[in-house]
């Protein structure tokens, strides 16, 4: 009863008198707009859960799985069935421009299904992992350079390496955006993630290079596996070897020299001679290979992750843009040795979007960007770090060419 009588006595004229003045002075105003803007921190009510598969994208998902399974098969029926590993640099080159292409078919089937706004943030995510996923190239040439793989045996690592970071790729954008509609606070953590990796990029040293068979994680499953490290005729993951009974060593007669560990003896007469021999399953030092460059994407996919999440809300979106970014890089890698004069400045260009994506990110509330400003920065930027890469190649200093090569070589 005095709770009604205290809302009675609000209503006499004399408050309300004051309620209007209140209403009529600035102060209000400005505490109503950072109400306001505080608001869109906020996180989302219980009555609007986080949908990542709406039925509404039934059938861009089923257009986008038979365009993916298409492309597959003709890339290894067609395209590196034809070549395998020894691909020269036009035919990778052609290869790279018509997965490029392929990117912007479905990038108009985007367009023409849900819109230019959802068309420029395919565009960004699209972006983003070609641009972060270039520097995966120059780490992977350096795992093949480690394990000393033939030519003709890169191609197939390279395949499974990206259709497993494809799968990854999947539970990682599944946990980032449940992360970011659920908890109010991750855009807070993921812009400044953002951000310091992209100062981060600029201060790495070549002291800090982690060499990627030395994972933990690497070293341990080796431990775990029946291995020969040698590769075999073939390119193979797994063989059945033959095993001398008494010694349990390998005996491999008829795989070349390079191709043979690093400790077999090429005077050593027929191996085979003399020996009781038993054929048991192995795996290769091709295994190997996969499994570290598996591994060292999963390390470099949080960041490309990272900024895709935080820029394109929508699942089908950040998935498919990411994964037809990824489906061109086989044959990229082969011309990387070429193109890395066109990347040279490349770490600089990635750490301003990082920047600028974190920024974007964190201050969402507080400002809102255009999917359109959004892509056309990002393509601004790597078409001007291009151009002066192209430059810079024909004028550098030597001191500062070390440099720019460490930071190529090791972001983290």
């Amino acid at each position: 009863m005095k709770f009604l009588s205290v809302v009675e006595g609000l209503s006499e004229p004399r408050f309300e008198a004051a309620f209007e003045l209140l209403n009529q002075s600035d102060t209000f105003h400005v505490v109503e707009d950072v109400a306001f803007r505080m608001q869109a921190l906020m996180p989302p009510r219980p009555e609007d859960p986080v949908t990542l598969f709406r039925h509404e994208d039934l059938l861009d998902w089923g257009v986008f799985s038979v365009t993916f399974l298409v492309l597959v098969l003709f890339d290894n029926l067609v395209l590196f069935g034809r070549y395998g590993g020894n691909m020269s640099f036009s035919k990778a080159l052609a290869y790279s421009v018509f997965w490029l292409l392929c990117a912007g078919g479905f990038n108009g089937y985007i367009f023409w299904s849900r819109g230019a706004e959802a068309a420029f943030d395919w565009g960004t995510g699209y972006m983003l992992e070609w641009m972060l996923s270039v520097d995966n190239l120059f780490v992977f040439r350096s795992i093949f350079v480690i394990f000393h793989t033939p030519n003709s045996h890169k191609h197939k690592p390279l395949f499974w390496g990206i259709c497993g970071a494809i799968v990854f790729r999947m539970i990682f954008f599944v946990v980032g955006e449940v992360m970011m509609h659920a908890f109010w606070v991750t855009h807070f953590f993921l812009g400044f993630f953002l951000m310091y990796t992209g100062y981060k990029i600029l201060g790495v040293e070549e002291d800090d290079e982690d060499v990627p068979n030395q994972n933990p994680v690497f070293l341990w499953i080796i431990k775990k596996l029946k291995l020969i490290d040698a590769y075999s005729p073939e390119p193979r993951f797994i063989v059945k070897a033959a095993i001398d009974a008494k010694t349990e060593e390998p005996v491999l007669p008829d795989w070349t020299p390079q191709m043979l560990p690093k400790d077999h003896d090429p005077k050593a007469s027929d191996p085979t001679e003399g020996r009781e021999l038993v054929f048991r399953t192995y795996a290769t030092r091709l295994m190997l290979v996969v499994l570290c460059l598996e591994l060292t994407d999963v390390v470099f996919a949080v960041d490309s992750i990272s900024a895709i999440v935080a820029q394109i809300p929508d699942l089908f979106l950040a998935y498919s843009a990411c994964v037809f970014a990824m489906l061109g890089l086989r044959a990229t890698f082969f011309a990387v040795d070429e193109l890395v004069k066109l990347f040279t400045l490349l770490p600089y260009a990635v750490s301003v979007i990082l920047v600028f994506i974190g920024a974007k990110l964190v201050l969402r509330g507080v400002i809102h960007i255009p999917a359109q400003v959004v892509c056309i920065t990002l393509f601004a930027v790597l078409a001007i770090s291009i151009v002066a890469s192209v430059i810079y190649e024909r004028f550098r200093p030597k001191e500062w060419c070390a440099h720019i090569v460490s930071l190529q070589c090791c972001w983290y």
